[in-house]
């Protein structure tokens, strides 16, 4: 189990257990995403809260649960979905960004052992017939997995400025789980000079927090382009400034209609203090701001880019001005062997 997890363990559980005939035995062929498609196959469909880490999908977790969704019986103090974490691990360690393996055929008898048994663990306390789900945010990188073992399953993708995500520490990409959660590769030994251990993230936390929110941004919104209606983005400013249109947009989402008493009582306890707390890391925003404007523009998280500065402008002048030195060195040199 991941330390980022771990720590916030509290072995919070539902009462009760998995009503008996909602999850049928392992029946048919076909492989083995084939046979746990048909075992959760009477579960209602689920929805399924991925982000990147730090993004506030705890308030979007919460805002669920306070509607009647069962969002698992072992949660950390983040509303977490920890009986699903080993899962994820296990797949992104194995098998991401490549699940070609995994598709119409049988996997590992302990894989597949791991998916049902995390399902059920996660289902602990679970009447069988309510909307449930989870919120897990390295459910990203096996969003192909739960689409194909749950087809009716919706997924909720929480973004967050990743100006103000480089400023959230977690985790650094030391592990070979984390590795790929950032490079999308667990053998990657370092990344323009940055080596992957916890001495140099500790030195420069938002480098790679903002490539950590790079990466998970992308490939969220890659999985989640191809469920098409299945899949609705959500930014966490919305959520923090427009609570009620915001959270009954998600509840309509998923066909439900909202309690309307419980999203006041919800919308009472929400805070917009850290929206825009990069603004208090001049110099270092800069930084981040070099590695990630293009999605931040594409996401309308920027009105305009960046404007070049004196010393990029100059730089630039001086490039060019050697360019064209040799440009004229080499007809010269033509013209002499001419």
């Amino acid at each position: 189990m991941s330390n980022a997890y771990a720590k916030n363990w509290n072995s919070q559980s539902r009462s009760g257990r998995v009503v008996s005939g909602r999850v049928g035995p392992a029946v048919g062929s076909g492989g083995t995403i084939d046979r746990l498609r048909r075992r959760f196959a009477d579960l209602p469909a689920p929805v399924i809260v991925y982000n990147k880490s730090h993004s506030g999908s705890r308030l979007l977790a919460q805002m669920l649960e306070d509607q009647g969704v069962f969002i698992g019986g072992r949660l950390n103090e983040s509303n977490d979905a920890m009986a699903i974490l080993p899962l994820v691990e296990r797949l992104v360690e194995d098998y991401y960004p490549d699940y070609q393996a995994l598709w119409d055929q049988d996997w590992p008898v302990d894989l597949e052992a791991l998916f049902v048994t995390a399902m059920m663990e996660h289902l602990e306390g679970y009447d069988g017939h309510s909307p449930w789900g989870w919120k897990l945010c390295e459910t990203t990188y096996i969003v192909p997995i739960i689409a194909a073992v749950f087809p009716r399953a919706r997924f909720v993708h929480l973004l967050r400025d990743g100006l103000d995500v480089a400023f959230s520490d977690h985790v650094p990409p030391q592990a070979r789980f984390w590795r790929k959660v950032y490079f999308n590769n667990g053998d990657i030994q370092g990344w323009r000079g940055l080596s992957m251990t916890n001495r140099a993230y500790v030195r420069r936390p938002h480098i790679y927090n903002a490539l950590h929110w790079l990466n998970s941004v992308e490939v969220g919104r890659t999985y989640g382009a191809m469920l098409q209606g299945r899949y609705l983005e959500v930014r966490y400013e919305d959520l923090c400034r427009d609570f009620l249109p915001t959270s009954r947009r998600i509840l309509g989402f998923m066909g439900l209609a909202p309690d309307e008493a419980a999203l006041m009582a919800r919308a009472a306890s929400v805070r917009k203090g850290t929206i825009g707390k990069h603004h208090r890391h001049r110099r270092q925003r800069r930084q981040v701001l070099r590695l990630i404007e293009p999605t931040l523009l594409s996401l309308g998280y920027l009105d305009a880019p960046s404007r070049p500065g004196p010393l990029w402008r100059l730089r630039e002048r001086w490039y060019s001005a050697l360019r064209e030195m040799g440009k004229g060195w080499a007809r010269l040199c033509q013209a002499v062997r001419a």
